[in-house]
């Protein structure tokens, strides 16, 4: 194990953070990083020492770029994929579902498309801000999901989800105001038998009202980018087949909504043909409040939705439920990943997915305060090639890189963004607590 240090801690903070800035060995420590990256001209400073390299027109171009081309990806395999799963390749078999005879009027499916393509630009737009922000560090995107631990990572996803819900209902609600509607909200109604592609079928107001959620969320909540993409995901994907007009929600065998709290199709289906019901996205909650929810609502639902036995749904609802708990257990074990500095800050050891073995955790000398005093190995030698998850804890043989002695390591997550570390090399055991990058990251801004 490594020796903890006595050194001046301040001393050493800004050594190590002059070294990562000289190598770019710990690049979280020193740079600020997006959302979204966009390496070949990413700034290589912060935004307060050089404000105007951030606008460097390559360098935005190119963070645009990478912005539009993820926003199309998920439009078109959320809103396509429900298109061509739902309405083409399960049409015949979902026809008692469809909650209209007829179906969308000539022409339609192009315009959609079209007016798509330019709310996806400004979707782009509003996501490259996001990334300036996260650089410049007014938005906080944070790399390790250690550093906030895995019930924050899961809340801020809840989070994103029912405040967005609210933001839209609210905004909803405005756009069908007289004087708006026209100029921001008609266009989306010209989808009167509404399909996946009117999902993002806006005008340019109305597209902008949708977009400034997030940034105006990230102000207030950090978040990890893969809770971003989960929160994204998760909007393609409702409002597709909100607009897909086939009922794929199950219905209980009293004719009552299986999920009440959930929108249905038939729920945005019914805001399609009579505007002035029905203006929640994901959830029931809102329309219910404030009394916006269609009158026979239910009863139209109960007319085409699938019906399923309460006790297939428990049952299948215990099942999610315990497959939940063995993902998060084992999301629990990836959370080993990352840079973490050793007692002392003599050394920082990188922990990531082995070359030979995806499953399995290894771990390497990232950075050492005084490398000659590393007499069992040099800077990018491995440590452990085996780390593994028995349930509690990651486990393993490593080598200490001041000695060359190896030890049974055992590591477990003392708190977000530390780790607990017990290493025994015969009758001889150490206990340690190694701090991620992230944390050290918060300690050199201050």
């Amino acid at each position: 194990m490594l020796a903890i240090r006595s050194t001046n801690k301040a001393y050493r903070f800004r050594k190590i953070n002059s070294d990562f800035e000289d190598n770019s060995l710990i690049s979280g420590i020193s740079q600020h990083h997006s959302f979204i990256r966009c390496n070949a001209d990413a700034p290589s400073t912060s935004f307060k020492e050089h404000p105007m390299e951030f606008l460097n027109i390559t360098s935005l171009l190119c963070l645009y770029a990478e912005v539009f081309g993820a926003d199309l990806l998920r439009y078109v395999v959320g809103a396509g994929g429900v298109y061509v799963v739902v309405n083409l390749g399960l049409a015949a078999r979902l026809a008692r579902q469809k909650i209209r005879a007829s179906g969308p009027v000539s022409g339609q499916i192009f315009r959609e498309l079209m007016a798509s393509l330019r709310t996806v630009a400004i979707f782009a737009a509003v996501g490259t801000l996001i990334g300036l922000g996260s650089r410049a560090g007014v938005i906080e995107i944070y790399d390790e999901i250690a550093d906030y631990g895995f019930a924050y990572f899961a809340a801020s996803i809840i989070v994103l989800i029912v405040a967005h819900d609210a933001w839209f209902y609210w905004s909803h609600r405005l756009l069908h105001h007289r004087a708006l509607f026209r100029r921001l909200h008609k266009l989306h109604h010209r989808s009167h038998n509404p399909t996946p592609f009117t999902s993002y079928s806006f005008d340019v107001g109305e597209a902008v009202v949708n977009a400034v959620f997030l940034p105006l969320a990230l102000l207030l909540l950090p978040a990890h980018p893969v809770a971003l993409f989960v929160f994204v995901t998760h909007m393609i994907l409702r409002n597709a087949l909100g607009h897909c007009g086939i009922e794929v929600f199950p219905v209980r065998s009293n004719g009552k909504p299986l999920i009440g709290w959930l929108t249905s199709v038939t729920h945005h289906d019914l805001h399609h043909s009579q505007g002035r019901w029905n203006m929640g996205l994901y959830f029931t909650w809102w329309d219910r409040w404030m009394g916006t929810e269609h009158p026979d609502y239910h009863e139209r639902f109960a007319a085409v939705a699938p019906r399923v036995s309460t006790a297939k749904f428990r049952i299948a609802a215990l099942s999610f439920i315990v497959m939940a708990g063995l993902l998060a257990g084992r999301a629990d074990a990836f959370e080993l990943n990352g840079r973490y500095a050793t007692p002392g800050l003599g050394a920082i050891i990188a922990f990531d997915t082995c070359a030979n073995d995806p499953n399995i955790i290894c771990a390497r000398l990232a950075w050492a305060w005084e490398p000659e005093d590393m007499k069992g190995a040099r800077v990018g030698d491995v440590l452990a090639e085996e780390l593994t998850f028995d349930g509690t804890a990651w486990t393993g043989a490593m080598l200490s890189p001041e000695n060359g002695w190896r030890f049974r390591g055992t590591l477990e997550e003392a708190s977000p963004g530390a780790l607990a570390v017990r290493g025994c090399a015969g009758p001889i055991c150490v206990r340690q607590t190694w701090y991620s990058v992230g944390a050290l990251r918060h300690i050199l801004r201050e």
